[in-house]
């Protein structure tokens, strides 16, 4: 007995056969440019996977260091403008520096004036010039010692000065010693009292 078997077949015109058959390569691992995009991290992401890995990345190297994250960062938002203004600060520091050293030079000039003042000594200092890295001021500034102050006797107290004025000038009235000490009279005739004067 024979048996008939009815075979069938499904054609597709060319604009269909696209959108029923799947004709890309996902055997082979292929990936799509959207869904590539689709599995960059976002940038949340890349932070919380910057703050996971922090201590694990070398902290110097050419590439994939801090050192190299540092400089890729600075080149890309221009901070070479800050520079400047670090140029110009290093440049008011040296300014100050050298007022610093005027101003001590004129102190030694004023203590040789003075009699029996300490000898004050200013060393010779090079000041850079623009260009010049090799002339360290910072270093030269640290070695200018520091002039010492000299010993000073403490200030007498107001009855301390009546007295002194008292024994400096015996005969004088007590009202010129109260414009000389500026103090009032009855304070003064209260110390002549007490010390007998």
């Amino acid at each position: 007995m024979a048996e008939n078997i009815n075979f069938n077949k499904s054609v597709f015109n060319k604009r269909n056969y696209n959108k029923i058959i799947d004709t890309s390569f996902k055997e082979l691992g292929v990936k799509t440019i959207q869904e590539q995009l689709d599995e960059q991290p976002t940038v949340q992401e890349f932070f919380d996977m910057y703050n996971v890995l922090f201590y694990n990345i070398p902290q110097l190297g050419p590439t994939l260091s801090h050192e190299y994250l540092v400089k890729t960062s600075k080149e890309y938002i221009g901070f070479e403008e800050d520079n400047e203004l670090i140029t110009l600060l290093q440049a008011e520091i040296t300014n100050l520096r050298t007022q610093v050293l005027d101003s001590q030079q004129q102190l030694a000039t004023f203590a040789s004036l003075i009699p029996n003042a300490p000898e004050i000594t200013i060393p010779n200092i090079n000041l850079p010039q623009d260009g010049d890295e090799d002339n360290d001021l910072e270093s030269q500034l640290n070695d200018i010692p520091t002039p010492e102050t000299p010993d000073t006797t403490e200030t007498p107290d107001k009855e301390e000065r009546v007295v002194n004025d008292f024994s400096k000038y015996p005969k004088s009235t007590i009202k010129k010693r109260s414009t000389r000490l500026g103090l009032s009279k009855s304070y003064i005739k209260a110390i002549k009292k007490d010390y007998d004067l």
